[in-house]
């Protein structure tokens, strides 16, 4: 095992010399380690189908056929959304889901066409997965075995799959069958008004996007399915409101939670948020923090602004800058991987108790340009309810970790942030 030294750079991490003698400067080894738990295979076969795992943060493994075909490069039968059979015609009145209120349907055998026909487990993808894989994948115009088609290379871990080109049928008609690629999701355009359209996914030579269609349209089918690597290792000490807590032993006395905040799992990133809010990075609706700049006190335990609290009640809260400390003086940090995500499993020295804090990636930009972080499996930070001190209104404490660093420090407020809830 490589040991790797803890370092705390001041220049790369943007503080003043006025602000950093301000604050605590605490060492500690970081060890790179085995695999916690293995993320599991990068691809498999789910009822006679394959998939592949592209290493997105939703961990939906992607088929490598669509519905119909026996080849990757074949573009299988078109079909209208939310019906399971192929037509001779596609036309409104022969498509019963035209004009009806319906809500996404994924893994609902009676509209789901990827779970009638490919058995339990397989379903189409929503329109947030079909985002999140144009997101997270390098996308190019690519011909395989004589049928061009778009290639999704994923940037996490370098895995691709290849959706042909399959055109689209309206009425009787096939257009464009060589030459464009047309995907339906489950997920119905939401419009009170407007009833008879769907997302759905198309792309061309020069071009790839989300767009909205007519129901009717008859478009391919690429099935998806669920991640299914069993991560529940991490030690459990009790539950408050439902969220499991461990006791690592610290002198504080503090109960750590064991997952993150809007997660549903240890691995998973939950959601991000800027400091002092309690609404998620993604749905903000200014471009500036409600606290940012405002002077303020810790807001541990405000409903107002500890979103631990405003979310899980009881005794939830964020941690102290104070009690992030001392896990670095108490615990042994190890960089490893569990399930989909890479982090830091942090052990306490007294009773061997652990947590593992995902490197859940950062949002660093004052305008929400993407619901999406970056740095994802490089590196995360999570906020502190402790606002720096002297003038610096604009920041507030976190810890930044990554595979060669831990630190506690003051960070611009407006940063989207991971939330690792703490009790007492």
């Amino acid at each position: 095992m490589r040991r790797l030294l803890f370092v705390l750079v001041a220049l790369c991490l943007s503080l003043s010399t006025t602000e950093l003698s301000a604050q605590k400067a605490l060492s500690q080894s970081i060890t790179e380690i085995a695999t916690l738990v293995e993320y599991g295979p990068r691809k498999g076969v789910l009822n006679g189908h394959e998939w592949i795992d592209l290493g997105l943060p939703s961990g939906t493994r992607w088929a490598t056929c669509n519905v119909d075909a026996s080849a990757t490069h074949l573009p299988g039968r078109l079909y209208s959304w939310g019906e399971t059979i192929v037509k001779s015609s596609y036309t409104e009145s022969n498509t019963p889901n035209y004009g009806r209120d319906i809500a996404d349907f994924s893994g609902d055998k009676a509209y789901d066409v990827a779970t009638a026909k490919w058995g339990k487990g397989w379903r189409m993808p929503t329109k947030v997965e079909f985002d999140e894989l144009v997101y997270y994948c390098y996308w190019r115009y690519v011909q395989r075995e004589g049928r061009w088609g778009a290639e999704f290379t994923s940037s996490v871990n370098g895995n691709s799959i290849f959706l042909p080109t399959t055109g689209y049928k309206d009425g009787t008609k096939h257009y464009e069958a060589s030459g464009c690629g047309s995907y339906w999701t489950s997920t119905p355009w939401q419009s009170a008004e407007y009833k008879s359209g769907a997302h759905e996914y198309h792309f061309g030579g020069a071009l790839g996007e989300a767009g909205i269609s007519e129901r009717y349209y008859g478009y391919a089918i690429r099935p998806v399915t669920d991640y299914d690597v069993d991560t529940n290792v991490i030690p459990v000490s009790g539950e408050i409101n439902g969220h499991p807590w461990v006791d690592l032993g610290l002198p504080s006395g503090t109960k750590w939670a064991t997952q993150n905040l809007g997660a549903n799992a240890v691995d998973q990133d939950g959601e991000h948020y800027a400091w002092g809010e309690v609404y998620p990075y993604a749905d903000k609706h200014s471009t500036k923090n409600d606290m940012y700049d405002k002077e303020s006190g810790d807001i541990a335990g405000d409903a107002h602004y500890d979103v631990a609290r405003a979310l899980w009640g009881g005794t939830w809260r964020l941690p102290t800058e104070e009690e992030f400390n001392e896990l670095i003086t108490n615990c042994t940090f190890e960089w490893t991987s569990i399930g989909r995500r890479y982090g830091v499993k942090i052990t306490s020295r007294t009773n061997g108790n652990y947590i593992f804090l995902p490197a859940s990636g950062v949002h660093e930009s004052r305008y929400a340009e993407s619901i999406y972080p970056t740095a994802l499996n490089e590196t995360a930070c999570y906020w502190s309810s402790t606002p720096a001190r002297s003038n610096y209104h604009h920041k507030a404490y976190g810890i930044k970790l990554n595979k060669t660093m831990i630190i506690v420090l003051s960070h611009t407020r407006f940063y989207g942030y991971s939330i690792r809830p703490v009790s007492d």
